[in-house]
């Protein structure tokens, strides 16, 4: 029973994750069509002020809390790990999109990124 239970949980899961992928992406053409919304992507610039922002306040709070400091180093290990099995294992999808959908797509992109 308890192997039925953790695969039905497994299954509905990733079921869930297809579903998400589906709506998001109708919801996002919607937006953009019937409603007209615009999206940016934030600059390098930005996201790097906030890297640099969260990096004084991790260390203010780290000397303050062991426990803060612990569960930072925790998050940072495994983050060092996952991140570097994505970027080593996963293609980039900008070239095939961009095969099969066109030029204007292309344009969306930030000039010099790799993406």
């Amino acid at each position: 029973m308890k192997a039925i239970i953790a695969n039905a949980v497994e299954a509905a899961s990733a079921d869930m994750s297809w579903k998400a992928i589906d709506r998001y992406s109708k919801d996002y053409a919607e937006l953009q069509t019937k409603d007209k919304v615009k999206f940016y992507r934030t600059p390098d610039s930005v996201l790097q002020k906030q890297l640099q922002v969260f990096d004084t306040v991790e260390a203010k709070k780290s000397a303050e809390n062991p426990l803060f400091k612990e569960i930072v180093e925790s998050q940072r290990k495994f983050a060092e790990r996952a991140v570097k099995w994505d970027l080593d294992t996963n293609v980039p999808r900008r070239m095939a999109y961009n095969h099969y959908f066109g030029k204007a797509s292309a344009a969306a992109a930030p000039a010099g990124k790799k993406t």
